[in-house]
Formats: structure tokens, C-alpha cells, sequence
């Protein structure tokens, strides 16, 4: 129970600050928008996804990391942990010169293509540069928030993000107000972010004391370690950033540049749902790495039946709520003209929310298990097929086209990966769908009916009235079911010692090893 309760509050405090810097996004985008005009949004958004491949110069060792940390922590192997942290350190070092080489030759090709875009001299070749240096600075010191996700140390890393964030809000507002452009907003979120991660590092010393870190403890077996598994979680990641930011720039390179910040919107509502669950999930590696180094399989197939369970009971509502609240929200999130453009999209990439929800679960077990060469491998397929259907369909079908092209992949690979995981942990299928969607599914029913019966108006009281009106009964379902099954788990417990079996299921046999 102590390690249950450890483990729903570092998902709710990792949920809080993910979710505050959601909202914070979701007030920016139009007020952006706004201050910048469509065509200079339009270049933010594709310089935005041209840079997120260079997160890939984390070559997947963050993973490494959060998955070692957490096992030498429990087993109390410090010496291995301060060889392993100094490794990833001389890893992020190279990886951070990689960058900027790779980036001061790439901005001259890429970003007077831009200006001539955008059809006026501009700054972008100057923002994409100072970007990139952050970027290059933030990977090695990327180790040290890292360190504190391996120690589960969530709700102090969770504060440190919510102080910066408001630092970081206040820089962008002055700014714009004052001297609106790219390169001021690059400047703000520069200083703010090695401040961060300055704040990252003082709580990891503090939170491991005996933390060192040398070149002289780097040595090639821990090298081969972090390659054996950062290899696969690079290629995983790799397929992710082709995934979620070909779209943007498929559509500004085979559209108009506006065309861009049109997608990117559509996207960013979906992503925005995605990610703020993604954000709780991402809590269960160090505690899958944890539960496996004490022999406790039993424990990580609870962590996957009731993990998913529990998004599932979140993210249904929100799904739901896309498809016939979406319209008017955005009518009233960023206007009337774009939300013609932005629904059919928005809708089509909804059909990825619900079941990459439940994935992240799955792949959280196969990421802390170290389970991730197949997984991997069928990533890249997912990302290779995504890229194909959108140079394919962005001509005749357009921005609908791409979004279908990253749709239909994307829901193929999450039903594949959920799989894997039950496999992985030798869990049946019905016993999975049984535990983990039946519920939520049922309670789903009732906002959905609502919502069918009604309509509501583009006005933020009526959006807001037409949420209510599906989430209260939603949240008196999902109470009466939850508290019928915790009644039912309470009877087993106390018959077992008597019966040795759970009356509600005397016929049930006793979990099986897996066959890992």
C-alpha cells in the first residue's frame, strides 16, 4: 500500500505540472496567433517540428537513465549508479556537439526558405540558431531531472517546473507587448530553461547525496549498457518525433505556410489531451524497474490492469467531448475561420486518443522491463507508413489527407503494442479487457448519450454547460462502479483465508510465472 500511495502521487503531481503547462499553451496559442499573425505562427510551428528531431540527440539514454536509476537505487548498487550518471553525462556532452555542428549547417538551408515564405525579412535564421544552443546546452544537463523520475521524486521536480513556468508566462507576455518577434521569445525561453534545469540539479545532489559524477568513472562496460538499451528506446523515440511533427511540415512544404499553423492546431488539441495523460503514465517506469528488481511480477501486471483502467476513465470523457464539443470549442479557442479549417482534422486524429492512451501504459511495462526491441522496430514501421500516406494523400485530400496518414498507422501500432505487454506479462486478452475497459467503457456511455441529446452553444458559459451536463453523471457512475468493485476486492480478501479462494471467483487459478 506505502508504494501504491507513492506511486498515485508522484502520477498526480507529475499530472499537475504537466497540466498547468497545458493550459498555459492552450491561452498562448491564440494570443500568439494574435500578436504574431497567421504567416509568422505558421513559421514558429515549422521550425518548432524541424527542432524537435534534434531531441533525438538524446540517442534514447534518458531512458536508460530513469530505468537504472531506479533499479540501483533499490537494490543500493551506488557505485554502479554514479558509473552509469557519468556515462550518460559524457554521452549528452557529445551529443550536444552533434547538435551544433549538425544545426549551423542546416539553418542556412532551411530558414531563408522561410523568410521567403513568409514574404518579409525576418529573424528566423537568428531564432532557429539561439534555439539550437539551448537545445545543446539543455542535454547534458537534461541528466539531472532525469535523475529525479529514476528516484520518483515527482512532486519536487513538479514544483520546480510550476515556478519556472510562471517565470517563463510572465517573460513571453512582456516581450510580446514590448518587441514582438521570434528571437525575443527564443531569448525568454532560453534563460528560463537553464534556470531550470540549474534548480533540476541542486535537488538531485540533495536527493543523493553520494551522487558523483567523473570522466573517470565512464568506463566501456556501462557504455555498452546504456547502448544496449538506449539504441532501442532511440529508435522508439525517433519514430515518435516522425510520428507526431511530419505532419506540420508536410503540410507547410506541400500547402501554404498557413497551412502549417492550421494542422499544427488541429494537432496540438489532440496532443494536448494525449499528453497530459502521457504525463501520469510516464510514472510507471522507475516503478515497473522497481517492482521487477524485487521479483514482484505480480505487482507490475496490477500497475498495467489498473493504470489503464484509471486513463481510460480519464481520457474517454475527453474524446468524446472532441468529437461533439469540438467545433464550437474552437470556435471560441481560436475563432470561427479556424475552426472550419482546423474540426475535420481534429476530429480524424482523435481516433488516436483513446487507445494511445492505454498504449502508454503498456509501453511504460515494456520500458521498464527493458522489453523494447520489437516494440522499437514496429515504431519505425508505424513512423515510415505515417510518411509515405502523407506525401501521398496531402495532394488530394489535403490537410484531412495528412491527418488519416498519421491516424490509421498510429491506432494499428497501439493495438499492437497492448498486445505485446499482455504477452510480455502472460495476461490474457479477456482478462485484460475485463479489468482494464469494460468499466470505463459502460460509465463512457452516459456522456455520450448526453451529448448526442444535445447541442451546445460557440459561447464559453455554453461549453462549459454542455460539459457539466456530461461529466457529473459520468463522475456518479464511475464512483458507483468503483465502489461495487472495491466492496467486491474487500469480500475476497477477507473470505480467502477461510475458503483459499475469492468467492467472487473461487474457480480462478493462481497467476502464472511469465515467460520473459
Amino acid at each position: 500500500m506505502p508504494a501504491n500511495r507513492s506511486l498515485v502521487v508522484g502520477a498526480a503531481t507529475n499530472w499537475a505540472a504537466f497540466a498547468a503547462t497545458l493550459l498555459v499553451s492552450f491561452f498562448l496559442a491564440p494570443y500568439l496567433i494574435r500578436s504574431l499573425g497567421d504567416a509568422r505562427y505558421g513559421v514558429w510551428c515549422v521550425v518548432e517540428s524541424v527542432l524537435a528531431y534534434f531531441t533525438l540527440f538524446d540517442l534514447g539514454v534518458a531512458a536508460c537513465l530513469v530505468r537504472f536509476v531506479a533499479r540501483f537505487h533499490a537494490t543500493g548498487e551506488r557505485d554502479e549508479l554514479n558509473r552509469l550518471v557519468s556515462a550518460c553525462l559524457a554521452v549528452f556532452v557529445a551529443a550536444a556537439g552533434c547538435v551544433l555542428v549538425l544545426g549551423a549547417a542546416l539553418v542556412p538551408l532551411v530558414a531563408p526558405g522561410l523568410e521567403r515564405k513568409l514574404g518579409e525579412p525576418g529573424d528566423v535564421s537568428a531564432f532557429m540558431l539561439l534555439m539550437l544552443a539551448n537545445l545543446a546546452v539543455t542535454l547534458p544537463l537534461s541528466v539531472f531531472p532525469t535523475i529525479l523520475d529514476g528516484l520518483q521524486r515527482f512532486a519536487a521536480k513538479s514544483a520546480v517546473r510550476l515556478l519556472f513556468l510562471g517565470v517563463r508566462v510572465g517573460g513571453i507576455v512582456y516581450v510580446t507587448e514590448t518587441r514582438p518577434g521570434l528571437w525575443s521569445l527564443a531569448v525568454v525561453f532560453t534563460v528560463t530553461n537553464l534556470l531550470e534545469h540549474a534548480a533540476m540539479a541542486a535537488l538531485a545532489f540533495r536527493f543523493l547525496p553520494g551522487l558523483r559524477v567523473s570522466r573517470r568513472l565512464v568506463d566501456r562496460d556501462t557504455l555498452r549498457r546504456v547502448r544496449g538499451y538506449s539504441a532501442d528506446a532511440f529508435l522508439a523515440m525517433l519514430a515518435g518525433r516522425v510520428t507526431v511533427q511530419t505532419g506540420a511540415i508536410v503540410a507547410g512544404g506541400f500547402l501554404a505556410v498557413a497551412a502549417a499553423a492550421h494542422y499544427a492546431v488541429a494537432l496540438r488539441l489532440v496532443e494536448m489531451a494525449k499528453n497530459l495523460l502521457r504525463s501520469a503514465t510516464t510514472t510507471l517506469t522507475p516503478a515497473v524497474s522497481e517492482r521487477e528488481a524485487g521479483g514482484d511480477l505480480d505487482g507490475v501486471r496490477r500497475v498495467l490492469l489498473d493504470g489503464t483502467r484509471w486513463v481510460l476513465y480519464l481520457v474517454l470523457p475527453i474524446h468524446l467531448g472532441l468529437l461533439f464539443l469540438g467545433r464550437p470549442f474552437l470556435d471560441r479557442w481560436v475563432g470561427a475561420g479556424y475552426a472550419d479549417l482546423c474540426f475535420p482534422a481534429t476530429a480524424v486524429l482523435s481516433a488516436t486518443l483513446t487507445v494511445g492512451v492505454a498504449q502508454s501504459v503498456a509501453s511504460r511495462i515494456l520500458y521498464g522491463m527493458g522489453r523494447l526491441r520489437l516494440f522499437a522496430r514496429l515504431a519505425l514501421v508505424e513512423a515510415g507508413l505515417n510518411l509515405g500516406l502523407s506525401l501521398v494523400l496531402v495532394g488530394p485530400f489535403g490537410l484531412e489527407g495528412v491527418a488519416v496518414a498519421v491516424a490509421v498507422p498510429n491506432v494499428l501500432f497501439c493495438l499492437f503494442v497492448i498486445g505485446y505487454a499482455c504477452r510480455v506479462l502472460d495476461l490474457g486478452a479477456v482478462r485484460y479487457l475485463a479489468a482494464s475497459w469494460l468499466k470505463p467503457l459502460a460509465a463512457a456511455c452516459v456522456p455520450a448519450a448526453v451529448w448526442a441529446a444535445t447541442s451546445a452553444e460557440a459561447t464559453w458559459v455554453g461549453i462549459a454547460s454542455g460539459i457539466a451536463a456530461g461529466l457529473v453523471p459520468f463522475a456518479v457512475v464511475v464512483a458507483a462502479i468503483e465502489a461495487v468493485s472495491c466492496r467486491a476486492r474487500t469480500t475476497c480478501r477477507a473470505a480467502r483465508p477461510a475458503r483459499g479462494a475469492c468467492p467472487t471467483n473461487p474457480s480462478r487459478p493462481p497467476l502464472a510465472v511469465p515467460r520473459v
